[in-house]
């Protein structure tokens, strides 16, 4: 009797298991080149690769959605097994959501195109003398708010080209500053057909937002075994020479 017992807990254990790792996963993105972004009707990028390659290794079915982010990371917020990446880690965003582990690594700065000898950047407060164009709801938006700056003087763009408009922004002196990822800045002026050296120039670094990297993180509602799982899956391809090599494919 009590082996029938045993073997009834055992197989109730297997099949919740493998009910468990059976569900698909949906992971939310943004057009955010190089990291994620749509090229010939593929989503690709660096960290859309190491997405790709960690879930092959934890074995998980999964979809990958690309949204404008503020619709994004709502969304990614809403429903068991629902992920988002590339995000920043951030203390307003630190009890939204159960942060997996860094993909890849980032450098954030604030460019202003290289003949303007007016703009003159000592300290982060000197960021307010000037127009600033940012994406709506982005890591460098929450960042700039939560140092004090006031959303409404910030011109604000969003959409799946919305630093793409901010370069272009930029160029015509609609706008002074341009807070990006130093990689998405390169991204987009070379895509653009300029040279990020001789139109821009590094006005500020964001370095308080320099110091990790771009997250994965799930929804409060997906259960800590699927997480676990994934996470042990990123610690582990972060060892191997894949990971260095799609890092170096795309510059960082």
């Amino acid at each position: 009797m009590k082996f029938i017992h045993l073997r009834l807990i055992l197989l109730f254990l297997i099949f919740t298991y493998s009910s468990l790792f059976a569900q698909k996963l949906t992971l939310f993105t943004e057009e955010f080149p190089p990291f994620n972004f749509t090229k010939n009707k593929k989503l690709t990028g660096v960290s859309t690769q190491i997405i790709e390659a960690v879930m092959k290794k934890a074995g998980f079915e999964y979809q990958i959605r690309s949204l404008p982010w503020a619709r994004a990371y709502k969304m990614s917020q809403a429903k068991p097994n629902s992920f988002i990446f590339s995000i920043s880690r951030r203390e307003k965003r630190e009890d939204l959501f159960k942060w997996v582990g860094i993909i890849a690594p980032s450098t954030h700065s604030v460019f202003a195109l290289k003949n303007r000898s007016d703009i003159k950047i000592e300290q982060l407060e000197d960021l307010k003398n000037y127009e600033i164009g940012t994406s709506i709801e982005d890591s460098r938006e929450t960042y700039l708010v939560s140092k004090g700056f006031e959303i409404s003087k910030f011109q604000r763009v969003a959409g799946e080209n919305a630093y793409l408009q901010n370069y272009k922004k930029l160029k015509r002196k609609r706008i002074d500053l341009w807070p990006a990822p130093d990689a998405l800045m390169n991204y987009i002026v070379k895509k653009a057909g300029d040279s990020p050296g001789k139109i821009l120039k590094k006005a500020f670094v964001l370095s308080e937002i320099s110091t990790d990297g771009f997250y994965l993180a799930a929804s409060l509602s997906t259960k800590d075994a699927v997480i676990d799982k994934i996470r042990r899956a990123l610690r582990d391809f972060k060892k191997t020479k894949e990971y260095q090599m799609i890092l170096k494919r795309w510059g960082l």
